[in-house]
């Protein structure tokens, strides 16, 4: 009977001590992003590109993390002779939620700010950011890393109306001490 208590709590403590485990990894992604401009910011814009780091950090044993982002997108200018408008650059930075739904598939939502960094850009200097996201974290077989492919739809919400893309982000993710 001894040896059956013991077996039961080495098991329970090795089963503890793995969900700690998992519960402390907390990642980091670097990724670059391509995009298609929606709505108003189509009539200008003809392609969106961007890099991006995204901070992840577990809670709890749950498959939910937060996020945090920050990065750069930059919106190019369609080729017409027509277009009188500069490119327009922005600097994210978005907190967020990440839920995994399965294994390797999840939810996210961002939240954050985004700041115009052209010197003779008319509209907003900051305005809100918003982006829902889902996506997939594929292993990788080095380091247990994974190779995050994330679509998202990124609205910034100006004076003038919200300037929109539709995008996706490939990133290199690994864990961080």
């Amino acid at each position: 009977m001894k040896f059956v208590l013991l077996f039961v709590a080495v098991l329970f403590l090795g089963t503890v001590s793995c969900f700690a485990q998992a519960q402390t990894d907390s990642h980091l992604s670097l990724g670059v992003e391509y995009g298609i401009p929606v709505g108003a910011a189509s009539t200008f814009y003809g392609t969106v590109i961007g890099a991006s780091a995204k901070f992840e950090r577990p809670v709890a044993a749950s498959p939910f993390s937060f996020t945090l982002t920050a990065g750069i997108t930059d919106y190019i200018v369609k080729l017409d002779d027509n277009i009188s408008v500069d490119n327009a650059t922005y600097v994210p930075v978005e907190i967020g939620g990440k839920y995994y739904f399965s294994k390797i598939a999840y939810f996210e939502g961002d939240l954050g700010a985004s700041v115009n960094v052209n010197p003779n850009y008319s509209a907003s200097r900051a305005a809100f950011i918003y982006a829902p996201i889902i996506g997939v974290s594929a292993p990788t077989n080095k380091h247990k890393a994974t190779i995050d492919i994330g679509l998202r739809y990124e609205g910034r919400v100006e004076s003038g109306g919200t300037v929109s893309q539709i995008a996706l982000r490939v990133a290199y993710r690994f864990k961080i001490k």
